[in-house]
């Protein structure tokens, strides 16, 4: 009667993470998020420190900079539940997404801020029930899954740049980055007949905490036929604190095979540093009448790992990363009234592919597409800022992790899709801002 105890899968408890997965997790910046990003090539406010440093010498404010930003994310995945039900996760977030200061001081051109690249807060619960009857018993089956999941990243960074001449300009930024994320998730199965009450449990919660630093160089070359912007950044772990505990519980109406643990708890501690990929990003902007158009390429090479495990009882905490590129199109009008309106199309790919090679891998291999817009007006005299963006993109994800509790109890506990633990994924954001100068 193994389907009595073990008809569910534990296909969502492994989805909750800090989208590891994409580099555009939010925007940061005004002017970046109405362009969608694309903005290496005309980086020309505070905000520019985590662009292109260089664009700081042709920074117009020297005044703090302020944003609030709204973020909603909704993630899909089909036929989770043995029912075929999907199972959807969703985060609404206000979070003061960057502040900054900058100023001049004898050519040497500063910008100070703080900035939350990502932050969510989740708690879901999710259950399908049907009957099932065997040997002429027919049990109530409830399938479950629950999600309690907290990210916080917060970042900040300096940035100095020096005109070398009226067209160029060269930069350097350091960018100081914490990361923690902490989720407590489980899902079970819970059968009850006129007979007996049966099903199991499986729960697992996590904490990684980082701790990361991000030195960038920066060129910028404006002129009246094009500008252009060049970046090279690289982001290296200077401390790792990773802990994961598991607890699995089965109540079986039947005898289970010897050296089957029925039951089982365990904590393992870790500090293996993740390696990063280099990022190289190229800019181009052109100014025609009140329009300026800017098209940016991100590239981030591939990085290969041997993958590290703390113990046989979880899946690597370590993983490679595949080399991916995106691409950021904007443009933006300015009228007689000085107001700006700007418009942006980009891409955010996917960082890893999905390898049926590796036994307990986890991965959204989901690629997004994003439109993006603002404007920028005057109200009482003060700069002020509105916009937004989404995106959307559906993919293949894979929880093969799943198996690791198969390893620890020692049976067979997750149905077999037949298809490597391999679904289909949705995910979308909705992201508004506004911003004041002062």
């Amino acid at each position: 009667m193994k389907s009595l105890i073990a008809f569910f899968t534990l296909i969502c408890s492994c989805f909750v993470t800090a989208d590891e997965y994409h580099y555009k997790n939010l925007l940061i910046g005004t002017k970046a998020i109405g362009l969608g990003g694309a903005f290496n090539a005309v980086s020309d406010d505070l905000s520019a420190v985590f662009y292109n440093p260089a664009g700081l010498s042709f920074a117009k404010d020297s005044s703090s900079a302020s944003i609030s930003t709204f973020a909603y994310e909704k993630t899909e995945f089909d036929n989770v539940f043995s029912t075929g039900k999907g199972l959807e996760r969703s985060s609404f977030s206000v979070v003061p997404s960057f502040l900054g200061i900058g100023g001049n001081y004898d050519g040497l051109h500063w910008s100070l801020a703080f900035a939350v690249p990502d932050i969510s807060a989740e708690r879901t619960f999710t259950t399908a029930s049907y009957q099932l009857t065997e040997q002429q018993i027919t049990s109530d089956i409830i399938e479950y899954a629950k999600i309690d999941f907290d990210n916080t990243s917060y970042a900040i960074g300096f940035g100095a740049s020096i005109q070398q001449t009226d067209a160029l300009s060269l930069g350097i930024s350091f960018i100081a980055k914490y990361n923690q994320i902490v989720t407590s998730q489980g899902s079970g199965i819970n059968s009850v007949n006129s007979m007996v009450s049966s099903g199991f449990e499986a729960t697992r919660r996590i904490v990684d905490t980082n701790i990361l630093l991000t030195p960038t160089i920066g060129i910028l070359y404006n002129n009246d036929l094009v500008n252009v912007g060049v970046k090279l950044s690289q982001q290296v772990s200077l401390s790792r604190e990773f802990s994961a505990s598991h607890t699995i519980v089965v109540n079986s109406p039947v005898a289970l095979p010897p050296g089957v643990k029925t039951s089982s708890v365990g904590t393992i501690d870790g500090s293996e540093i993740q390696q990063y990929p280099t990022q190289i990003s190229f800019g181009f902007a052109k100014q025609i009448g009140n329009y300026t158009v800017s098209f940016d390429i991100d590239n981030h090479l591939a990085v290969d790992v041997d993958e590290f495990s703390i113990s046989s009882d979880h899946p690597p905490i370590t993983r490679d990363y595949k080399a991916t590129q995106n691409y950021a199109l904007g443009v933006s009008y300015t009228n007689q009234e000085k107001s700006t309106f700007r418009l942006g199309v980009f891409t955010d790919k996917a960082n890893i592919e999905i390898d049926t090679n590796q036994p307990f891998q986890r991965a959204e291999a989901i690629n997004l597409i994003g439109i993006s817009m603002s404007i920028d007006s005057k109200f009482w005299g003060y700069p002020v800022s509105f916009g937004g963006y989404i995106k959307y993109g559906k993919g293949n994800v894979r929880v093969a992790d799943i198996r690791v509790v198969e390893q620890i109890v020692g049976i067979p506990l997750y149905p077999n899709n037949n298809n490597f633990d391999i679904s289909t994924g949705h995910k979308q954001s909705i992201v508004t801002y506004v911003s004041a100068s002062f």
